[in-house]
């Protein structure tokens, strides 16, 4: 038989026994447990989604760069070759002239 014990201002309610006790304790906890990792999923979402856009702002600019760097390699090839042909050595005064 359970005991009902009342609290000043509190309806009385049957007493739980040790079992339903610790159940209940057990059940707080996991609930508690839940909900912290539910937060922790949410956290772990919003942080993958600032990094997913970080990592798309580093591609686009790797992009750009690489664009930078062929249209760089063209022009100095380009003024290379145009060095490598008008400047013959043999054909040069030397600068005392």
């Amino acid at each position: 038989m359970c005991a009902r014990l009342t609290v000043a201002g509190t309806p009385s309610r049957p007493y739980a026994s040790g079992m339903e006790h610790n159940a209940a304790e057990q059940l707080a906890a996991l609930n508690e447990r839940v909900v912290e990792l539910e937060s922790l999923i949410t956290h772990v979402q919003h942080t993958l989604g600032q990094l997913d856009q970080v990592v798309l702002a580093q591609q686009k600019q790797i992009e750009l760069l690489e664009r930078t760097n062929g249209t760089l390699r063209t022009q100095l090839e380009s003024l290379a070759s145009r060095l490598d042909s008008d400047a013959k050595p043999e054909e040069e005064k030397p600068p005392h002239y």
